[in-house]
């Protein structure tokens, strides 16, 4: 289910796709035949409700569904945190971002103010204006006017403080090079005794082995996500009570306990383990992590066009108020576009279809999140957050098509973890229903478990064996949910059948194709990826 309102082309969608299924003689025949289907989107979902009349105005047509796509409105993911997203924040950190922010906003009121201030003057009056304005000393000259014991007193009152300055805040900079000259004038007095400083570095060349960028994952898109309903594992309300957690989260254990075959002692030695202790130790950048270490824990992933690696999900609606940044997972895994309804996949593409590129995964609700050694915790758990909630949004919306309100089950189906110099983070995530009535859904995160992978042999199997079960339990619950979806659709196909003799004998068949066992290699993009990334 689609948190916040219906989206605005999705009716429009689901009137289009009524008509593909029938033989269409009139327009009023085109309105009888929505009227009786019914249907509309609600929240991400395929929901009763009466429909609306049909235009008046004359159809494209619609057999194209490549035409009918490129026709939908184009969603914009901004490149950088905005000014709303600021403006939205309950609190506000003092982060990188934030200063960012707020020196562009400075920047933006001086060019207003000098704006506003320079008002047109004729040319005639200039001459005289020049001649009558009497130019400003420079600090240099001030200072040269005072004696020695003026200018001790002057330093003494500058040690403890100086006077209020307050008034001058928000004055417009000079442009008189004076002031630079004055400033190293006084920075110089007293220092005949100490000898000269060591030269300043320039800040337009930063330390380079400790001047990071943490991109927008930041305190403030963590203030965020908690002021949108989507909460971290271990949040409490501003009154003390916790958010539930998921009804299967015991399930969810127990199947990352499952043995596996292929990490039977016959099939797994030291040999093994030392290997992966060694790309562990080799691994220095995240980069490096993705293309060496992520293969040994993920082993055979199975089919390769279920999985995507660092893609941006810039098809999917915004999850919050607009002012995030797209997500881009690492990796994650879903399930073949054809594998899903085609109907449902344009209905709810805005939930379930991550790229415009038609054909990448779709319903993706596996993510992992990856981090060098000494890359950012902190940052991975947010960009987890964010990935597995636009994840679990989409099974959501797949659960409930054809229902008329939203369903809100109390179990996670989107799972996630963090990898970061030999541990990993299990979570899961779930939907709940939110305290306000017509709210957005809110989101709860949780965290399943913890492994050492790198800590002994035993702790090693222990952490493989949940990565990959986890995997399996996630593939087994998107399954459902899109052959739930499908047949709910396709019992809305045969019920338009019954209730009009001019319905086309065709349907809409299931294509899917058999996976082929291949091991997860990750491409050359991210062996170009820099560890700056947050």
């Amino acid at each position: 289910m689609l948190v916040g309102r219906p989206e605005p082309d999705a009716r429009i969608g689901y009137d289009r796709l009524a008509r593909r299924t029938c033989k269409v003689d009139s327009p009023s025949t085109v309105s009888l035949l929505i009227a009786n289907a019914r249907m509309v989107v609600l929240h991400g979902s395929l929901c009763s409700q009466s429909a609306r009349p049909a235009s008046r105005k004359r159809k494209q047509p619609t057999d194209n569904v490549t035409a009918l796509s490129s026709k939908k409105r184009k969603l914009v993911h901004p490149s950088f945190l905005p000014a709303q997203f600021w403006d939205g924040l309950s609190k506000t950190f003092l982060t990188r971002n934030a200063l960012r922010e707020l020196n562009r906003r400075n920047s933006q009121w001086q060019r207003n103010r000098t704006e506003n201030s320079q008002s047109p003057i004729a040319p005639r009056r200039s001459r005289r204006l020049r001649a009558s304005r009497i130019s400003a000393e420079s600090v240099d000259q001030l200072l040269r006017q005072y004696s020695s014991t003026c200018l001790k007193g002057l330093k003494r009152s500058a040690t403890h403080g100086g006077p209020d300055l307050s008034d001058l805040r928000g004055f417009p900079m000079s442009s008189n090079r004076d002031f630079e000259k004055s400033f190293t004038s006084l920075s110089s007095l007293g220092r005949r005794k100490r000898g000269p400083r060591p030269p300043r570095k320039s800040l337009a060349t930063p330390n380079t082995t400790t001047a990071r960028s943490t991109g927008p994952h930041d305190r403030n898109f963590h203030q965020h996500l908690i002021d949108h309903g989507i909460y971290p594992d271990r949040y409490r309300y501003p009154d003390g009570r916790v958010p539930p957690r998921p009804a299967n989260l015991e399930d969810i254990r127990m199947a990352l306990r499952q043995p596996r075959p292929s990490l039977s002692p016959s099939q797994t030695s030291e040999e093994k383990f030392e290997d992966f202790q060694q790309a562990v130790a080799d691994a220095s950048k995240e980069s490096r992590v993705i293309a060496d270490v992520i293969p040994l824990i993920e082993g055979y992933v199975g089919d390769r066009r279920c999985v995507a690696l660092q893609t941006p999900f810039t098809n999917l609606h915004h999850l919050t108020n607009g002012t995030l940044v797209a997500a881009s997972p690492d990796l994650c895994y879903g399930a073949r576009p054809e594998q899903l309804d085609r109907r449902v996949r344009e209905v709810l593409s805005g939930q379930v279809v991550p790229s415009t590129q038609a054909d990448l995964l779709v319903a993706p609700n596996y993510f992992i999140e990856v981090k060098g050694p000494d890359g950012s915790a902190a940052v991975a758990q947010r960009r987890i957050i964010h990935d597995m909630a636009l994840g679990e949004r989409g099974q959501a919306a797949l659960l409930a098509v054809g229902e008329p309100e939203p369903v809100y089950d109390q179990r996670a189906h989107t799972l996630g973890y963090i990898y970061q110099d030999g541990h990993v983070r299990m979570y899961a995530i779930h939907m709940i229903k939110p305290l306000a009535a017509g709210a957005r859904p809110e989101y709860v995160t949780t965290l399943v478990d913890s492994y050492s992978l790198d800590g002994n042999f035993r702790s090693f199997c222990e952490g493989i064996r949940a990565c990959r079960n986890g995997r399996d339990w996630a593939k087994r619950q998107r399954e459902l949910a899109i052959a739930q979806a499908n047949q709910r659709a396709a019992a809305l196909d045969t019920r338009l059948r019954d209730e009009s003799p001019l319905l086309s004998e065709g349907s809409y068949d299931l294509d899917t194709s058999a996976d082929e066992s291949v091991e997860f290699r990750p491409d050359k993009r991210a062996k170009g990826r820099d560890e700056s990334r947050a």
